[in-house]
């Protein structure tokens, strides 16, 4: 296990700050306003991945379909709209939760069982699927590896956010160095187990699937579910993790 030094904070850090990743963000219509409510993160090679969900007995379509593409530990790409939360909608929800994932596979030239879904906003409608389609045909042109890909990218997932969460922090891996970095929304409906929120995070570090869900259940454990604010749990509550291995370090291993 290679020694970890500490970390040190990235100003104007973002979820594309660590190595391999693009991401971008658009209005297609689902929101009434003209705020972004498509995004889409994107990693240049499959990623070790993981993600934890809400504990709601109830879980919204989105986090059945990202359950399946995780089976294997591997990511290359979340789609995520707001404005809808693709929640108790039956059968045609979760056929428009399969239908985003494949068309995002198509657009972003991955493979269909490395695209994750989440969605969130209004629970008990059905997504305006023509919007939703034409959003991820135009987003590829929007991917940016940049501070505007990133910005465009928390604008699109917030809901009644008033501004934007993100962080991204660096650290010395055996004197190799990585960054780790997130983007989340949330700000109602705030409950143990989740919290709630939709949380995406990326790292160039390599780590073994099973580790970073370790980890990433260790971390959730005794931040996200720890908070209360109003006592309601989300159906739709999803963090997000993806690892590139870019950085070139040593492989992290949980002991």
């Amino acid at each position: 296990m290679s020694e970890i030094e500490l970390f040190t904070t990235l100003k104007g850090g973002s979820i594309t700050s660590p190595k391999g990743f693009r991401s971008g963000g658009l209005h297609c219509g689902l929101k009434k306003t003209d705020r972004n409510d498509l995004g889409v993160i994107l990693c240049e090679v499959p990623a070790t991945a993981a993600a934890v969900y809400t504990t709601n007995v109830f879980q919204a379509a989105p986090l059945k379909v990202t359950r399946e593409s995780l089976s294997n530990g591997v990511l290359q790409a979340v789609i995520v709209n707001s404005g809808n939360a693709n929640a108790c909608t039956g059968e045609q929800g979760e056929a428009d939760a399969y239908e985003m994932r494949a068309a995002a596979a198509q657009h972003l030239g991955v493979a269909v069982n490395d695209v994750a879904v989440a969605s969130t906003g209004v629970i008990g409608e059905l997504l305006k699927m023509d919007c939703v389609r034409s959003g991820i045909t135009a987003i590829p042109e929007k991917l940016d590896g940049g501070a505007i890909g990133a910005e465009e990218f928390c604008q699109a997932i917030l809901t009644t956010d008033l501004v934007k969460k993100e962080i991204a922090v660096k650290v010395l891996v055996g004197g190799v160095e990585v960054t780790i970095a997130g983007a989340a929304k949330g700000s109602g409906m705030i409950h143990p187990n989740m919290a709630t929120m939709l949380g995406f995070m990326t790292t160039d570090a390599d780590i073994a699937a099973e580790d970073l869900l370790s980890l990433l259940r260790s971390a959730t454990n005794v931040t996200f579910n720890m908070i209360t604010v109003d006592g309601d749990t989300s159906t739709n509550d999803m963090l997000v993790s993806m690892a590139s291995g870019l950085a070139g370090n040593e492989k992290l291993t949980r002991l």
